[in-house]
């Protein structure tokens, strides 16, 4: 097992960490914060390690999303149950998340990798950062917890989009909708 698969079975294992910590705190969760926090840099560790010293597998390849994924989607629950975030926002990002895992699922199955981009990685920072402020500060302005979880769904759904569009262009299904460099030299 190299260091960024050791990394991603780690962040597995943080996942109950997290739910024990988050039940025994009280009503500011500064402990299950800093789990959260610890998550997520291994998370960012482990694709550095892979990809700086060619280390990819098709294990982590798979498991790492899905680590990321069920970290989460443990977080948001346990803050919808505590009431730090409303049910809204955890029912279009379920319903978003699974669409993704089944996507990834679909890819894999298919051979067919697409790369992370751009609005997919501002959706996980976005997201990181506005769990984290609603975790440490409960009480925060209703207006700002609704300002930040609604970018938080725009740039999901839009990264969703982004990532579909990517497959059907492997795929060769909008080739003859985009302009060629030669026909845009002929006009």
């Amino acid at each position: 097992m190299n260091i960024p698969n050791f990394l991603t079975t780690l962040r597995f294992f943080m996942i109950p960490c997290y739910a024990a910590v988050f039940c025994a705190e009280g009503e500011y969760k500064l402990w299950s914060a800093a789990i959260f926090i610890l998550a997520s840099a291994t998370d960012v560790l482990d694709g550095y390690i892979a990809r700086k010293f060619n280390q990819t597998t098709k294990w982590g390849q798979l498991m790492d999303p899905l680590a990321d994924k069920l970290m989460q989607i443990t977080v948001i629950i346990f803050m919808v149950l505590a009431g730090f975030i409303p049910i809204w926002f955890v029912a279009v990002l379920v319903v978003k998340e699974a669409l993704m895992i089944f996507g990834s699922i679909f890819l894999y199955v298919k051979k067919t990798y697409v790369q992370a981009n751009l609005f997919g990685k501002l959706n996980t920072v976005v997201l990181f950062i506005a769990l984290c402020i609603l975790m440490v500060f409960p009480q925060i302005n209703p207006v700002l917890e609704t300002v930040m979880l609604s970018a938080s769904i725009a740039l999901s759904l839009f990264a969703m989009i982004t990532y579909t569009y990517s497959y059907l262009l492997k795929q060769k299904k909008f080739k003859e909708y985009i302009p060629s460099k030669q026909s845009k030299l002929a006009e």
